[in-house]
């Protein structure tokens, strides 16, 4: 019986094996060029799973991990030890021999590329003497980092810190004037059909960053923490950069101006990208304006249920304030104490009309508009919350200043202002002529004050003036080697851009210059209107003495 029993449980098996290896037949088959193969395999050609899709395999790599035995963490935390110590003695030889082995056992570790390559153009660099051994670091970093992404295909993370690197470390480095030339003349940076005018720093940035936002929304890679608002305006932040690169460098007519046309329209079609905000729907950027102009017709919708109502509840809420809180109203918020500030704060709190407390009255006065009140002040709820977001994000790139800079940049006064302004410094650098120099950026000054004249979107505060002030700061190098400065009279009379020098001089180099135009801004200010009213009489008596007696002369 046992013997019977124990040949039926085998055959039992063997046929629960059969009947198994079909469904796993179906499942596991491999793929081959002519049969997509199995369900697994189907699912991870679909969604780029395994080595074979997420980038190069690379034997070495698989094998070194292998032989591990399980002890990869392990030999993982020596390497960066080694790593570490061979940073701090300056030996980069076996620095990046590290490195290297820390690859093969950690290809698909993203942080690591990231951290290395960084290491080696930004700490390893500078540690170096001479300039062109430093940009075999900088480059050498980002060889790491393309070495990364061949590991980690259409990663967004890798391409856009190869765009940050080859844009901010090459063109923003203190050794960046040579750096961008030697990047120009590296063939190993630019394929045979690059044309020479596309070798700039720059622009091979701004075509990395947009593989990266090809990667997201083509390829469907994930953003991971990445913020979108930041990450999409990477493209257009690098064709600016260009545009200010080119010109510090001289170029300017109609390439500079298409540069900045370029910029221009790149943040234009940011602007109206959708992007995934922190609330889970979509804003955009450049409609902030559409939604507040459709919020306030909203609230006027809601103001016009019930007419009076708003004024009714906010003379309700003024009447419940305190002595302290009404009269600080009437007070200029700079002109308020810490104390007196929280105060107003309250007050003003307190004073606040919502959309459903107004719907609320309105609903208590006229039940048959409730309904409607409730869903416009819903409305206006969910708006002013976009509108928020698209401020808060608009904020973080600062949209503004970079929408009108791109316009202004383009004028021909801006362009003829920062053209003024670079040939007199090359008249100053290259052929000592001050007086040319002086008079270059005099005229370059007057073009300035045109162009903000027409664009008082830039306060005098903003980035563009602080620009600005570098100039001014060239200048006065100048006026100095002519025994003058700002302060004098006869330069004073003839410099137009004092609220330039007033909002941007941190360091207060122009503090008695500013100080002596202003007692001049007085003292004419004085001059010109009558000193007091007996002066004003006499001028009065002796008109009409010359009128009524022609022949005397007053």
């Amino acid at each position: 019986m046992n013997e019977h029993g124990s040949f039926h449980r085998k055959i039992a098996y063997l046929v629960a094996l059969a009947v198994l290896l079909f469904p796993i037949s179906q499942l596991g088959a491999p793929s081959t060029l002519n049969d997509p193969g199995g369900k697994l395999a189907r699912l991870r050609t679909e969604h780029n799973l395994g080595e074979a899709d997420l980038g190069e395999i690379d034997p070495a790599s698989a094998t070194i991990r292998l032989a591990t035995l399980g002890l990869r963490g392990i030999a993982v935390s020596l390497l960066w030890s080694k790593a570490n110590q061979y940073k701090k003695k300056e030996d980069w030889t076996n620095f990046r021999a590290t490195l290297s082995q820390l690859a093969k056992l950690q290809p698909y570790f993203i942080a690591f590329w990231k951290y290395q390559a960084w290491n080696l153009s930004y700490n390893v660099s500078v540690e170096l003497d001479n300039v062109r051994d430093r940009y075999y670091y900088v480059k050498r970093g980002i060889e790491f980092l393309k070495q990364g992404i061949r590991y980690n295909r259409d990663s967004p993370a890798l391409l856009s810190e190869l765009g940050w690197f080859i844009g901010n470390k090459i063109g923003r480095a203190d050794e960046h004037v040579e750096f961008r030339r030697l990047f120009k003349a590296d063939d190993d940076f630019h394929p045979a059909d690059r044309p020479p005018e596309q070798r700039d720093n720059w622009l091979v940035s701004r075509w990395w960053y947009e593989k990266a936002v090809s990667a997201v929304d083509d390829k469907k890679k994930s953003l991971g923490q990445k913020n979108p608002t930041t990450f999409y305006s990477n493209p257009a932040r690098s064709q600016f950069d260009y545009s200010e690169a080119i010109e510090e460098e001289g170029t300017f007519g109609e390439k500079a101006k298409a540069a900045w046309a370029t910029a221009a329209r790149l943040w234009r079609n940011y602007g109206n990208r959708e992007l995934r905000s922190s609330l889970g729907f979509s804003i955009r950027l450049a409609d902030l304006d559409r939604w507040e102009e459709e919020t306030k017709k909203l609230e006027e919708q809601l103001d016009n249920l019930s007419p009076g109502v708003r004024e009714e509840l906010l003379a309700e809420r003024r009447a419940a304030l305190s002595p302290e809180q009404l009269q600080l109203l009437d007070v200029s918020e700079d002109q308020l104490t810490a104390e007196q500030a929280q105060l107003y704060s309250k007050a003003q709190q307190k004073l606040e009309i919502t959309p459903q407390s107004l719907a609320d009255r309105i609903a208590e006065k006229s039940p048959e508009k409730a309904l409607e009140a409730k869903k416009l002040a819903s409305h206006i709820a969910e708006n002013k919350i976009r509108i928020f977001l698209i401020k808060n994000n608009r904020q973080v790139v600062n949209y503004g200043y970079w929408k009108s800079l791109g316009q202004l940049e383009q004028t021909s006064a801006a362009l003829k202002a920062r053209e003024l302004a670079y040939a007199g410094e090359r008249a100053f650098r290259d052929d000592a002529d001050l007086l040319k120099a002086r008079r270059l950026f005099e005229q370059s000054f007057d073009s300035w004050a045109k162009v903000l004249a027409a664009h008082p979107e830039f306060p005098a505060g903003s980035p563009l003036g602080s620009d600005i002030l570098d100039y001014v700061n060239q200048y006065s190098t100048i006026l100095e080697q002519l025994d003058l400065s700002l302060a004098d009279e006869a330069v004073d009379r003839r410099f137009p851009l004092w609220d330039i020098v007033e909002a941007n001089d941190m360091e207060k180099r122009y503090d008695e210059a500013i100080a002596k135009h202003l007692r001049r801004q007085e003292s004419q200010l004085k001059d010109s209107s009558p000193r007091n009213g007996q002066d004003a009489n006499s001028s009065g008596d002796a008109a009409d003495a010359a009128e009524s007696n022609p022949s005397s002369t007053p």
